[in-house]
């Protein structure tokens, strides 16, 4: 039996991995394919998961304006803004802010 010169076995491992789909890598050095070639997690963690997002009070407000619903949060909250403008201590006024006050000095 006879010998097959290295160069032809270079070219068959060449064409091998063409055609298989293979990185050639005759030195072997280390080049992550592997971890390039493997499936990607991030689908699958996001498909475990139900895409659902909480309806707010605001949403349903707007879609059913005939119920008269009251948001009792924001009700809250503006309630909270007057009284703390009635203490002065409220937002100042369009160019009265803290900026305004620096250039003056």
């Amino acid at each position: 039996m006879s010998q097959v010169p290295a160069s032809k076995l270079v070219t068959l491992q060449k064409l091998t991995s063409a055609i298989f789909g293979n990185v050639y890598n005759p030195t072997n050095a280390r080049t992550g394919n592997k971890i390039l070639r493997a499936r990607l997690v991030g689908p699958t963690i996001n498909s475990y998961y139900p895409n659902v997002r909480p309806i707010k009070m605001r949403e349903i407000t707007r879609m059913a304006p005939e119920m008269n619903l009251i948001d009792q949060a924001e009700k809250v909250r503006l309630e909270d803004l007057a009284e703390r403008k009635k203490r002065g201590k409220g937002p100042p006024k369009k160019g009265q802010g803290r900026r305004s006050t620096l250039k003056k000095k």
